[in-house]
């Protein structure tokens, strides 16, 4: 197995409107954090969308993680001190009998 970095897996807590009692969001000021050891972080290209009037660069990593690693789409992931969007479901590599882990997509933009 490759020596892998240790990232953190970050779950916002849900933001509940007092008067309706609908969750209207989700706060991630003091997230939940677990840290899974051992993650291969591939950089993504960066991009550079055009948008009128803003300025911004996309990038993000693939993320091979250990198998059984629980993370979801509305979890957030700190790699490298920066935080960055979970972008759709994770990847469970199956080779026969053999669950070599998942890989996970991110996102993040600046700008």
């Amino acid at each position: 197995m490759l020596p892998g970095e240790t990232v953190l897996v970050l779950t916002g807590t849900p933001v509940t409107d007092p008067y309706s009692g609908e969750s209207t969001g989700t706060s991630w000021a003091t997230p939940t954090q677990v840290s899974v050891d051992n993650v291969v972080c591939e950089p993504r290209p960066s991009a550079e969308p055009v948008q009128d009037a803003r300025n911004s660069v996309t990038s993000g990593f693939t993320l091979y993680m250990p198998a059984g690693t629980a993370i979801i789409p509305a979890n957030r992931v700190r790699v490298r001190g920066l935080d960055y969007d979970v972008l759709g479901e994770a990847s469970d590599w199956r080779l026969g009998s053999w669950r070599p882990g998942i890989v996970v997509q991110t996102s993040r933009t600046a700008g």
